[in-house]
């Protein structure tokens, strides 16, 4: 599958403290411009062997230039009906602006939907408010509904994205629990490795990461039904299967498009920049990235987890942090070492041995 992140909006009514586009340039995608990063997408869909686009819309708030992203919907089908791709929809939307009619279109072309919340309204308000200070946890309440319409007509479940960060972390446990109160199915945590993490703090996450596992657990246990934690998930697929370094391989088969055409591995930094709407893609620049040399950061040398981590090899998060790709983030390392002494704790060594079979079957052989 080729994914295609399309920033068709760099504006949202929050003000969100944690952005990771930092201040809004307050620019749309023009129409044009989507229309030539889908033509890129689609002839580098059709070299991938499930000859499949995914258009992920982001921003800002994509539901902001809603009018645009219907649009380009009807012009990306058009475009793989013509060379019989399967096309694929999906976004991540704030849950303040949904309506029926938005909730219809989704519907209609079996989008992927993921909605930002980070757990009940003291811990959503810390960080999510519009930019009079309101917080955003009432209205996105008030759209649950409409939320729960999309998941009973298509039977996908919406997925819930989390900020784990340095003011709201002693508060995960609490917000997992309140996410699988409401009946949420997906939860997808991300640590925020741009703030400043304090030794304590640092420390403090990892009781919250290990009392969120518990309830995790917990909850398969009590209702025999299977759960989405992303941290879980993708820590085991790595734990399972040795990675390369930059294992994700960004820019190979994925790219990301700002507002004003440009295309990027994953992130918006010069450094990353593998084209243009109008030039097309720097196939040179995206293998000067590909296979860039690995070399060992001291610290992680002496690793027994080494040739399964992902954390390392994150070239795009790694220099926008140090200015330097092959030196990890520290949060994040951590998390990558106590996710996998969670698994070597909890799981047997015969059941790693089958989880590992099928993750090769899944994908190794298959691709998915």
């Amino acid at each position: 599958m080729y994914t295609l992140s399309l920033e068709i909006i760099n504006k949202c009514n929050l003000n969100c403290t944690y952005c990771y586009l930092g201040e809004k340039k307050n620019t749309y995608m023009s129409l044009e411009t989507a229309q030539k990063a889908i033509d890129i997408a689609v002839h580098e869909a059709n070299k991938q062997h499930d000859r499949t686009l995914m258009v992920y819309f982001i921003g800002g708030e994509p539901l902001m230039a809603f009018n645009l992203m219907k649009d380009v919907v009807d012009y990306a089908k058009k475009k793989c009906q013509e060379t019989n791709l399967i096309c694929k929809f999906s976004t991540t939307i704030n849950g303040t602006l949904v309506t029926d009619e938005v909730i219809d279109f989704f519907v209609e072309n079996t989008f992927e939907v993921k909605v930002s919340l980070d757990g009940p309204e003291y811990v959503q308000n810390l960080n999510r408010r519009d930019y009079a200070g309101t917080g955003s946890f009432e209205k996105i309440m008030k759209n649950l509904p409409l939320l729960r319409k999309y998941e009973q007509e298509t039977g996908n479940q919406i997925s819930v994205a989390s900020v784990v960060t340095s003011n709201n972390y002693q508060y995960y446990a609490e917000s997992f629990q309140f996410l699988l109160d409401l009946g949420i199915k997906k939860l997808e945590s991300g640590i925020d490795y741009y703030c400043s993490w304090s030794d304590e703090q640092i420390q403090g996450l990892r009781e919250q990461i290990e009392k969120v596992f518990g309830l995790y657990k917990a909850h398969i246990q009590k209702n025999q039904e299977v759960i989405f934690w992303n941290l879980w998930e993708q820590y085991l697929k790595s734990f399972l299967i040795p990675c390369p370094f930059y294992a994700c391989k960004a820019g190979l088969t994925t790219c990301y498009v700002t507002t004003d055409g440009g295309i990027y591995t994953c992130a918006e930094l010069p450094e990353f920049k593998i084209g243009s709407v109008e030039a097309g893609l720097d196939v040179p620049r995206i293998r000067e990235i590909i296979y860039l040399e690995d070399q060992e950061d001291t610290m992680c040398k002496k690793c027994q987890y080494i040739r399964h981590c992902k954390t390392r090899g994150c070239q795009v998060a790694n220099y926008e942090i140090h200015q330097n790709v092959y030196q990890p983030i520290k949060v994040n390392c951590e998390v990558t070492k106590w996710m996998y002494h969670l698994i070597q704790t909890n799981l047997t060594e015969k059941q790693l041995e089958k989880l590992k079979q099928e993750y090769e079957r899944r994908y190794l052989r298959h691709g998915k």
